[in-house]
């Protein structure tokens, strides 16, 4: 996903951080937010936290996904923060999933939450092949 976001906007618009990166590489991305340089944030939970100065959209891609709440100290959920920082800079927020959050997906029906379907894939690629296999068949034919 860097990757195409690179080869579309430029490196040096984008900032990475996650917890791999070393501490002088985290800096120097922090610095770049910090600086103004980098115009996209592309990161784990704790990038939801980047003093970015015009916020224009938050996209939390895979958003059912657990991974968003910390379990170490001190505890957060990225997901909500990010709700609440589009909520007071009046931005949009996109909740992306092919499979929605269960609350997610109840907001949507109560148009709390507007619901975008994309009806084609990236390039018109095709959906990979798909083969539904009776397990029960299966374990009956090893026997």
């Amino acid at each position: 996903m860097v990757d195409r976001f690179i080869a579309r906007f430029g490196e040096e618009k984008i900032a990475v951080l996650h917890s791999k990166l070393s501490v002088g590489e985290r800096f120097d991305e922090w610095k770049k937010v910090k600086q103004n340089e980098a115009k996209i944030v592309i990161g784990a939970r704790s990038a939801i936290f980047a003093p970015i100065q015009d916020l224009g959209i938050i996209i939390v891609d895979e958003e059912h996904d657990d991974s968003y709440k910390s379990e170490m100290n001190p505890r957060y959920n990225a997901k909500e923060i990010s709700q609440k920082i589009a909520i007071n800079k009046k931005i949009p927020l996109v909740l992306g999933s092919a499979t929605p959050s269960i609350d997610t997906f109840y907001k949507t029906q109560n148009q709390d939450v507007e619901l975008l379907q994309l009806t084609k894939r990236a390039n018109n690629s095709s959906l990979p092949e798909i083969e539904i296999v009776d397990l029960r068949q299966e374990l009956a034919n090893r026997k």
